[in-house]
């Protein structure tokens, strides 16, 4: 399996180009680096800059059913926004909500979402150049076929 090819990976890529598509940030899967004035969307690592950053970073909390191919994920959303107003941060976080928050029936990099909520959320407050930061956690109800969970 190339790198960047299993579920997990696949499942973080489809989110961040999800939020994209709905205009709420830019992905760059490449790598490449983002302008100052862009929202950044990026995967697990949090970037110097730009200001304003989605990260996505999934982490498991083991509530598969055995024997299922239903699987519940959990993927830590980190915002971050411009320095000196509180209010930036708390708006990106509200504009993922708005399109995140109860998504379902969706597919992603081929990877079929039955909803998607959020679970909880805080205040990080800021970093070190004075920027808000807040944790949203959402919990990702999706299909995860193996050879062993086929239904």
């Amino acid at each position: 399996m190339a790198v960047g090819d299993g579920w997990t990976s696949r499942l973080i890529a489809g989110l961040a180009q999800h939020l994209e598509d709905a205009g709420v940030g830019t992905y760059r899967p490449d790598g490449s680096a983002y302008a100052a004035g862009e929202t950044a969307i990026v995967q697990r690592l949090i970037p110097i800059s730009p200001d304003r950053v989605i990260t996505l970073a999934p982490y498991p909390i083991g509530t598969s059913l055995p024997g299922m191919a239903d699987h519940l994920t959990a993927v830590q959303v980190r915002v971050r926004g411009l320095p000196g107003d509180s209010r930036d941060c708390d708006d990106l976080a509200d504009s993922i909500f708005d399109v995140l928050d109860s998504l379902g029936r969706a597919t992603w990099s081929g990877i079929p979402i039955v909803d998607m909520w959020r679970q909880s959320y805080t205040s990080l407050g800021q970093d070190g150049n004075g920027r808000p930061e807040r944790s949203e956690n959402y919990y990702v109800h999706a299909m995860r076929p193996t050879s062993n969970r086929t239904d």
